[in-house]
């Protein structure tokens, strides 16, 4: 992937399906030279700043991944879905959360099992 992982999500972002969702994300990605990010998500606004532990608010979900999963997931290679039940995507928090973000920086993949 030639840009970072980061800034793929904040192009893909899509606003419209994240227009009833209001929640504050902390984002893992291991194998990266920068980060974690608190990613905040407010009515169809996004907002990624470095995360600052004791400074930054408390997210509501974390979400763990490294550079390669997140890239195969991006690329369409690996489904979010299949990623978290294979443990190779840790969510720590709400389950549900973590479901909204699929349609917003991954439409077209899907959450169904089958």
């Amino acid at each position: 992937m030639s840009t970072k992982p980061i800034d793929e999500l904040k192009k893909r972002f899509n606003s419209t399906a994240a227009q009833n969702v209001t929640a504050t994300y902390l984002l893992q990605i291991t194998g990266l030279e920068d980060g974690p990010w608190l990613t905040k998500i407010d009515q169809g606004k996004l907002e990624v700043l470095p995360y600052e532990h004791g400074s930054s608010p408390s997210p509501d979900c974390t979400i763990s991944v490294s550079a390669e999963d997140l890239e195969m997931i991006m690329s369409g290679k690996l489904s979010a879905m299949t990623a978290a039940l294979s443990g190779m995507l840790a969510i720590d928090g709400e389950l549900g959360l973590a479901m909204q973000l699929v349609p917003i920086f991954f439409e077209g993949q899907s959450f169904n099992v089958f």
